[in-house]
């Protein structure tokens, strides 16, 4: 079995397909991106200290940079997952790396499958004034 980081590592070829039936929140004829773990761990990174942002407005903004409609929502969670276990594996100091608590919360259905506890999340949020 690979590690996070390993698949994070691994070269992905990012490509922006028309889509041929509705899917999710995307409509028949619509430009999807498929994305890669390195590009979300780099938007992620770009957005500022106490701010934080939806994974709907991520996968919007990832595709507008890539001239598509809108960014695979199955593979964004999938290569989001990968870029924050990733980051954990690398953890040196009291926090990682990647900011992922800007895009994702305590009610974020992907926590569940994080090696992350919710109150670790919670506290890193809380230091950057992202609790409400």
């Amino acid at each position: 079995m690979s590690t996070a980081t390993e698949k994070f590592n691994k070269n992905y070829v990012e490509v922006v397909k028309v889509i041929e039936k509705d899917f999710s929140d995307l409509k028949r004829g619509d430009k999807m991106l498929i994305s890669s773990p390195r590009s979300i761990a780099k938007y992620i990174k770009k957005i500022p200290y106490g701010k934080e942002k939806t994974i709907k407005l991520m996968r919007q903004e990832l595709a507008k940079f890539s001239d598509a409609d809108n960014t695979c929502p199955l593979t964004t969670g999938i290569f989001l997952r990968i870029a924050i276990e990733a980051s954990l594996e690398s953890q040196t100091g009291d926090k990682p790396r990647l900011p992922f608590w800007r895009v994702i919360n305590e009610r974020s259905p992907i926590i569940k499958k994080l090696p992350i506890s919710k109150d670790d999340l919670i506290y890193l949020r809380t230091l950057e004034g992202l609790r409400e």
